[in-house]
């Protein structure tokens, strides 16, 4: 079976891709490796910044909700709880690594899949682009630094109404939010990320690093503050999942219907 995880170095630009175009992309327990070496080979010397993007028609729709459902039927909560201590751990390279991340979404990024958007430092869209913190719909919370990311993109207004909804927003949406850096036709996708990436590989980094530790600390964050703040996120997505709320919101999820939660 090919890895789910894509990773190359070209020209200093390191790229990750989700290969999982039939799931759309949607993160499962089999990514764990692909994810910490890209991120270890990322945060090499030799590499200038980081794009992250998805294969397909999709950018991700979050967690593989199929699989997520087997397991908590199954009672196999260590193979859950370590799915979230990924995102947490992937949530914190991305903010923490000293060079620019560039997202690319196309299609949808629901759910983790526009949490690990918001991880970027700058996001690109094409105008059929679609986010959604999607987890209240299934009576889950928020992970893969999904409720940190937001709460430091938009006012804490507008992420209580992303998080308690689960609304879609619409690229011109998303980007009007301050969500999306600009918006891309998707015909002309490729060239644009191409010339922002050599834009920033041709940056100091030095300086980029400075930066990014300053966006941070500007919003009262550091390297362990923020690690602090992902694994409470990860306590209370744990605690979520154990809950009848979350077997009833999968259940009418997958039976297509709407759910009936306490």
């Amino acid at each position: 079976m090919s890895s789910p995880i894509r990773f190359e170095i070209r020209d200093r630009i390191a790229t990750l891709t989700l290969d999982r175009p039939d799931r759309l992309n949607a993160l499962v327990p089999e990514m764990k490796e692909g994810f910490e070496e890209a991120l270890a080979k990322a945060a090499e010397p030799g590499v200038k910044a980081l794009v992250l993007r998805g294969a397909g028609r999709a950018f991700c729709a979050g967690g593989d909700l199929g699989w997520i459902s087997t397991a908590i039927s199954g009672g196999r909560w260590p193979e859950l709880e370590s799915l979230l201590d990924l995102g947490a751990t992937v949530a914190h390279a991305l903010a923490t690594l000293p060079k620019p991340v560039v997202a690319v979404v196309q299609g949808p990024a629901a759910g983790a899949g526009m949490s690990l958007a918001l991880c970027a430092d700058l996001r690109l869209a094409t105008p059929e682009a679609a986010f959604s913190m999607a987890f209240v719909k299934i009576g889950l919370h928020p992970d893969w630094g999904g409720s940190v990311m937001l709460s430091r993109l938009v006012n804490p207004s507008m992420a209580a109404e992303l998080m308690l909804t689960g609304d879609t927003l619409s690229a011109d949406r998303a980007q009007a939010l301050g969500l999306v850096n600009r918006i891309v036709p998707a015909d002309q996708l490729e060239a644009a990320v191409a010339a922002l990436a050599e834009r920033l590989a041709a940056g100091p980094a030095e300086t980029f690093a400075r930066i990014k530790a300053t966006l941070l600390r500007n919003q009262g964050l550091d390297a362990e503050l923020l690690r602090a703040r992902l694994q409470a996120e990860g306590a209370q997505m744990k605690a979520a999942m154990r809950h009848p709320d979350a077997q009833e919101g999968l259940a009418a999820f997958l039976a297509k219907r709407a759910p009936r939660f306490a």
